[in-house]
């Protein structure tokens, strides 16, 4: 005998959640959606309940911290909010890095576990896409700095908070695919869709009047946009379009006799000089190895104690949706050195202590804070308005020249966020926490969590 699957709701919660009566209701779990009887209980407390049958249609292996709303528009029940990270693979190595990728995945799925609602993490190959499932993952701890993934077939989530860690990975085709099929997906929001192209960034602020003067002069790398580049500017910066980590940058200097002297920045430093535009492209040719670079303008960047630093600010929306600043730091370059990426030799010092040496004036550092972030929001809201993407977080670079005056230096869509600090473990805490927070906005639940 076929078991009907039913809902359960007591009068008090369909008052306030305004659901007009009716024998029948279709309930929603992330992507799977079940025609259901709906059963009214006559109670104060407002509560709800899944039938065995219901729970299992939906495959969710309990309703234990997930929320209800009523979709009016759909005339549906929805109970989440449920919500997957995307990554490549499962990483398991015994060998614990803090600064791994698999420490990142493990500190998320201890999160979700403190919020109302039901978060794993898959991978492309894990969807069914037969009956809108997927083999999910969450983290149990065994003992300190151990533990084991455990697997659940969970329904297709409202929000894919996408954290696929490399570029490799990302541009394969079944990654492709599975990120093309998930948007298509009617009740599924995706965010942080993919990494940036440093090109296709520029020229989407540009297009906004109020952020020109804050982004250093860019091209397309070629040999007339270099020398172009060269006439008008001292320094400027050679990038890969699609680099990260500081590799493959290389600084030119042109002297007053118009030698350029280069330095690339790969694993190590070494440095050259060019007679002309023509022999520099020539000489550099190995270290770009044929990938599309950006030619930048050098910005005279602010010294701290004789080293150039940036500011890595980690923009991250919260539970309403908002842009906050949800981690800042500066990178400062190693001596000699105008790189700053940690990878690079960089090193990390608090923000209000490089700009206490800077500036000797509390209002004056408060302005700057305050000109800094209204510049990260105008960042973030142009770039999601002119790619047409959403975002939930952003790793800016700000560089401060030495008159003051901010400078975007780079976009990074997945800011790698280590789970060790010398600073506050509450920063870091809620670091990992907002992004979740902000999928919970995006399901529709947008209480606090």
């Amino acid at each position: 005998m076929k078991k009907t699957a039913k809902i359960y709701l007591s009068r008090a919660l369909v008052d306030k959640l305004g659901v007009p009566k009716q024998p029948e209701i279709r309930v929603r779990a992330g992507n799977i959606v079940v025609n259901t009887q709906l059963v009214v209980r006559k109670t104060r407390l407002k509560t709800y309940m899944l039938s065995p049958s219901l729970l299992s249609k939906l495959r969710l292996p309990n309703r234990r911290h997930l929320q209800i709303r009523y979709d009016e528009a759909e005339n549906m029940l929805h109970i989440g909010p449920i919500i997957g990270i995307l990554t490549s693979h499962i990483p398991n190595k015994q060998e614990y890095d803090p600064k791994s990728i698999q420490a990142e995945l493990i500190y998320l799925s201890n999160v979700g576990k403190t919020i109302a609602s039901q978060i794993y993490v898959f991978t492309p190959h894990s969807i069914n896409w037969a009956n809108n499932t997927v083999r999910g993952y969450t983290y149990s701890q065994t003992m300190p700095n151990k533990g084991v993934w455990i697997s659940n077939i969970y329904p297709l989530p409202d929000v894919v908070y996408n954290r696929i860690a490399s570029r490799t990975t990302e541009s394969r085709k079944i990654t492709r695919s599975t990120k093309e099929r998930l948007k298509k997906l009617p009740y599924l929001k995706f965010f942080n869709p993919s990494f940036l192209n440093k090109w296709k960034v520029y020229q989407m602020l540009i297009t906004e009047p109020e952020l020109e003067p804050f982004l250093p002069e860019t091209m397309q790398l070629t040999l007339e946009n270099l020398e172009e580049m060269l006439k008008r500017y001292r320094v400027v910066y050679l990038k890969p379009n699609n680099g990260s980590l500081g590799r493959g940058i290389i600084k030119v200097r042109r002297d007053k006799s118009g030698v350029l002297h280069y330095i690339v920045h790969r694993r190590g430093r070494y440095k050259g000089k060019a007679n002309d535009v023509s022999e520099l492209i020539r000489k550099t040719k190995g270290a770009r190895r044929n990938k599309a670079y950006i030619v930048q303008e050098g910005i005279k960047l602010a010294n701290y104690k004789g080293s150039p630093f940036d500011i890595r600010i980690i923009f991250q929306k919260n539970f309403q949706g908002e842009w906050q600043i949800g981690k800042k730091f500066v990178r400062v370059a190693p001596r000699g050195s105008s790189i700053s990426n940690l990878s690079s030799g960089g090193r990390v010092e608090r923000s209000k202590k490089v700009f206490s040496y800077l500036y000797k004036s509390q209002n004056l550092i408060k302005a700057k804070n305050i000109e800094i972030k209204e510049l990260c929001k105008k960042i973030a809201s142009t770039l999601e308005k002119a790619s047409d993407e959403i975002y939930g977080e952003l790793g800016l670079d700000i560089g401060v020249d030495k008159n003051g005056k901010p400078w975007l230096i780079e976009v990074n869509s997945k800011p790698r966020k280590t789970t060790e600090t010398e600073f506050s473990k509450g920063i870091v805490r809620n670091s990992f926490r907002r992004p979740l927070q902000y999928g919970i906005y995006l399901a529709g639940f947008n209480k606090k969590s």
